[in-house]
């Protein structure tokens, strides 16, 4: 991140849920888009793992699609 600041830069796109979780736990996330899929994974994986305190997630829009997916925008609160 600090290269990128350096080059002028203000944003990155950043996916995978590694990442995800490595961008969150060190604050450097300010929104994100959560993706609903409309099928049900069993026992599933958590999507954010495990984080050391709640992020308050602030509701900006949300779009569905034909195919059912549903897309959330959210800004990290405070």
């Amino acid at each position: 991140m600090a290269m990128l600041q350096a080059e002028g830069r203000r944003r990155a796109y950043v996916d995978g849920r590694q990442i995800v979780q490595a961008f969150l736990r060190a604050g450097l996330i300010a929104d994100m888009v959560i993706t609903q899929v409309p099928v049900l994974l069993g026992t599933g994986r958590r999507l954010f793992g495990t984080i050391p305190s709640d992020i308050p997630l602030i509701h900006q829009a949300t779009r569905t699609f034909p195919s059912g997916l549903v897309q959330s925008k959210y800004r990290v609160g405070p």
